[in-house]
């Protein structure tokens, strides 16, 4: 089916493409939103792929993003109903559309399900395609993550920031940190004629646990996000030398130009086999422990990466990143002196730091992986899994086992919740 294809039915033309993109704007009528369905239901399996194909397409994640700040108060209460039933059983006087009940019988092809106005979308899609009578999951009450993290001080005391109420909580090196809304630490700026060593008794440490995020403004305008199980280890204030930093985990850095003396002075991020080196610039570091390999992804400026060993001895010839690429450094490489460039989807990289996930081509294990951070689980693999790949965006303020539910449907995987503990297995 090409783009401008009309279909026909009962004698009548309808245009797909046009309904498809009233209805992203919401400027489609129930007259209209009753057509489509009639229509819908008359077409093959394989255009309905194409027709799901096609909608995935026109839904851009940055359109989604901003609707969602535009529309907050409406997103919350959408996303407060699908937390206290299933997504399928929405009560009729809600003045919500579901397309949902129409492709649920392609889902061998794709599944996607598109709730409220334009304000929450998500799309699952399988690489291979595998009909599977959906399997119910066990209710559990895992709520998404949030704003959680403690700030260690240089002489080592700590500060629960969950509990800190806003406003000034400390003082290290003459620089005065506030906590100015929730989920959000700044580091004053130091006066510039006096910059200070860098020395142990100056370095404070914030670090979130499963389940939790936050952000960081450093001293010398630097801000920071760390996601859930991550930290970062930085000076309250840095010397004329450089800037350096150190961290674990997923971090992404909006880098502030900085001068000391006329001088620039250089930022450096510190993380498992590698440092990165940059003046001014946006990037995303994703160190896990359990991921098989540190990425660094770059959106804006220019960085250095080299590899390293012991997180000291620079080894080879670093690489330099431009926009749109990634470097891969991986961790079971003692030497570490390999490093991998390549162009890469940036959305995906940083979708976590703007409240959703992004899948692309993800096996069930990475998006496991990702979802026992956030929602704070542990999983257990039981038997041989599918290879079935996912691609979609999920909105990380939704519920896990909502969450779990649209994996089920997808087809390929089922899984069994005991508190906190996901049991993942293939679907018989």
């Amino acid at each position: 089916m090409e783009e401008n294809d009309y279909k026909s039915f009962d004698g009548k033309s309808f245009d797909c493409k046009a309904f498809l993109q009233k209805y992203l704007q919401n400027r489609h009528s129930p007259e209209e939103h009753e057509l489509f369905l009639k229509w819908f239901h008359t077409i093959s399996p394989e255009e309905a792929d194409l027709v799901i194909e096609q909608y995935g397409g026109m839904a851009d994640l940055r359109s989604i993003l901003e609707m969602q700040n535009q529309n907050d108060a409406l997103i919350k209460n959408i996303e407060s109903r699908l937390d206290q039933a299933d997504i399928r059983e929405i009560p009729q006087e809600t003045p919500i559309f579901t397309l949902w009940p129409y492709f649920r019988r392609f889902s061998a092809a794709a599944v996607f399900i598109l709730i409220g106005l334009g304000s929450y979308y998500l799309f699952i899609k399988q690489s291979s395609p595998t009909v599977t009578a959906p399997q119910p999951v066990i209710a559990t009450e895992g709520a998404p993550g949030g704003n959680r993290a403690m700030l260690t001080l240089a002489d080592g005391s700590k500060i629960n920031l969950n509990e800190a109420v806003d406003g000034q909580i400390a003082l290290q090196s003459n620089i005065q940190i506030y906590k100015v809304t929730d989920g959000q630490l700044v580091y004053s700026k130091p006066e510039m004629d006096k910059p200070t060593k860098n020395n142990p008794e100056n370095y404070n440490q914030i670090t979130t646990p499963k389940a939790g995020q936050y952000q960081i403004n450093l001293s010398d305008g630097t801000k920071v996000w760390l996601n859930s199980l991550s930290s970062i280890r930085f000076p309250a204030t840095f010397d004329a030398n450089e800037r350096k930093v150190e961290i674990t985990g997923e971090v992404y850095f909006e880098v502030a130009r900085y001068r000391l003396n006329s001088r620039k002075v250089p930022f450096m991020v510190v993380c498992n086999n590698q440092v990165i080196e940059v003046v001014g610039t946006h990037f995303n570091v994703n160190s896990y422990r359990d991921e098989a390999a540190v990425k660094t992804t770059l959106l804006e400026g220019s960085v250095k990466v080299y590899a390293v060993r012991n997180n000291s001895k620079k080894l080879g010839t670093p690489v330099r990143l431009h926009p749109g690429e990634q470097s891969i450094v991986n961790q079971t490489n003692s030497n570490g002196s390999s490093i991998a460039v390549e162009k890469v989807d940036t959305e995906s990289a940083i979708a976590w730091q703007k409240g959703f996930f992004k899948f692309r081509d993800t096996d069930i294990r990475e998006v496991m992986r990702q979802l026992s951070r956030w929602y704070d689980l542990d999983v257990v693999y039981k038997g041989p899994l599918p290879q079935d790949q996912f691609t979609g965006y999920v909105s990380k303020k939704v519920a896990i086992s909502n969450v779990l539910n649209i994996l089920e449907e997808g087809g390929g995987v089922k899984f069994n919740v005991k508190e906190n503990q996901v049991e993942v297995m293939a679907a018989e």
